[in-house]
This record gives C-alpha cells, structure tokens and sequence, in this order.
C-alpha cells in the first residue's frame, strides 16, 4: 500500500467541500484493500486511488457502475463534483468520493451455502448486464504457455536458497506437475473458451455483506474482456469453506441461468484453473 498523500484529517475536510461543496465533521481511515480509504461521517467514503490508476481507469469503472446499476445490481454511488465531474486529482493522484454502504466484509473461504450459491448468481447477472455495455474493454492479457513455465519455475529454484527446503519441494512439485498437464491438455482447445465482458476481479473480497447477504459488490478497476471460466471457478475458490465437488457443480449450474457455457469451458474449466495456478510465480518470485 502506498503511503498517503495527506497530511492530517482537516486537509481531507478541505478538499471534499471544495470539490463537493460537502461538509465533515469526522475522517476515519479503513484499512483495507490496496488503496487509501477514508470514511466520512458514515455518509461518504473518499478513496485515495494507488499512483498507478489514471483518471481514464476510473472513468471506466464509473461507467461499467453506472451501467450495472440501471441494470440493478447492487454497486457503488459515485458523488459527483462541483464541476461534474466524478473524480478530483490532487498531488498527482485520483481521489473519488462514493456514498457509505453500511455492511461489513467476510474473510475468504467463510461463506456459507448459501452466499456461494448468492456469489454465482450475481456473477452471472454481470455477466449478462455487460453483454451489452456499451464501451469496448481491455482484453485479459495473460496468456498460457507450459513450457515456458517450466523455465520460469526453474529459474526460481536457482535463486532460492537450499536452506528454503519447503520452498524448493514447492517448486519442484509444481515443475512436475506441470510436465504431467501437457500430456493430458491441448493448449489449443483453450482457444474455444468462452469470452465475456466481467469484472476482472471477482471475489467474496469485492462484497459488502448485511444481514449475510451482498448489498454491494465493488472494485470494478479490473474489468476486462476474458475467458469467463477463469472468473467462474476462481471465484468459487474464494468463497467455499473448501473445494467441494458437488457445490462447485450448483456452482456453475446457477451461473448458467443466465450465461451459457459451451462444452469446452465445462470440460477444460479445472485443468484451466490449475494451470493458471501452476503457471503462476506470485509470492514465490517477491519472496
């Protein structure tokens, strides 16, 4: 997390009446997430966006809100400015204003039957809202190469120290692992995936819950255009207590009611999953 850009609680009050025309009386930062976040007296809450994200990223995810919520699914309000806008920029970074959702949040792998079946249905409501969103969106840029990740694993190992044992059992599992998928996996089938417009990073981590069930769903800076199967199975993976065949499987058959899957998405989905797992070098890497 980047460190923020403000001084103290009564230049945040500044700014937000001389670009809102809002007064406040009480700041309290929430630690969560990436970026900086303040609650203004349980009416607003100003995020700090990380150096990274442009105005334009921003304005995208308006957009995309903006659209879902005359869809009504349940997202944010953003506040817009004096000027009309729905964003500020000061020192450099883009400072928003939305209105206070009161809920709370659940920790992964913690929700119940229910709230997995709830997470399936609401993906497929954006799902199917964004077919037709108006606005061309960036296309998933990771790709699948196994051979590739064997290189990358291997050249892990020779950076880790022998003392990292578990380490190195890790990696080697994962090199061997990775070797067995290519014999039983054509890449190319891949390909036939099913790509939709979605969130990008969809999880029981983007969910507002009260009374155990989502007022909103939030953090929509990552949508993109993808194979909708990573979205489908990943987010599962979050929610469940633990990976559990048969309540995957309610799973998918909730998110169909409202997206179809064809037969190479419902055959290749897992080994997709466990390759994109696989291939990954996150943590290790910074480790």
């Amino acid at each position: 997390m980047e460190e923020s850009i403000f001084v103290n609680e009564e230049e945040i009050k500044k700014l937000v009446y001389d670009n809102y025309g809002i007064k406040v009386s009480n700041v309290n930062y929430i630690d969560r997430g990436s970026s900086n976040i303040y609650n203004l007296d349980n009416k607003y809450i100003l995020k700090e966006f990380e150096s990274k994200f442009t105005f334009e990223t921003v304005l995208k995810e308006v957009n995309i809100i903006n659209h879902l919520k005359e869809r009504d699914i349940p997202v944010p309000t953003y506040i817009k400015c004096k000027d009309n806008k729905y964003y500020f920029e000061y020192k450099s970074k883009v400072i928003i204003i939305q209105e206070y959702i009161d809920g709370y949040t659940i920790d992964p792998n913690k929700g119940n039957y229910n709230q997995v079946i709830e997470s399936a249905t609401y993906l497929g409501k954006i799902v199917k809202a964004l077919e037709d969103y108006p606005y061309e969106l960036p296309k998933w840029k990771k790709q699948i190469d196994l051979q590739m990740a064997v290189i990358n694993q291997k050249e892990l190992l020779s950076l880790t120290d022998e003392k990292d044992i578990q380490i190195i059992k890790d990696l080697n599992d994962r090199i061997y692992m990775i070797n067995k998928l290519k014999k039983y996996i054509n890449q190319d089938d891949f390909k036939n995936f099913t790509i939709k417009n979605t969130h990008g990073d969809y999880s029981v981590m983007q969910f507002i819950y009260k009374d155990d069930k989502v007022m909103a769903i939030i953090d929509f800076l990552s949508a993109c255009s993808m194979p909708i199967v990573w979205e489908v199975i990943r987010s599962y993976s979050y929610i469940d207590l633990e990976f559990n065949t048969d309540t995957f499987i309610d799973y998918v058959k909730e998110f169909c009611k409202y997206v179809k899957l064809n037969k190479y998405d419902l055959k290749y989905m897992p080994y997709y999953y466990l390759v994109q797992i696989l291939t990954s070098t996150y943590g290790y890497k910074q480790y």
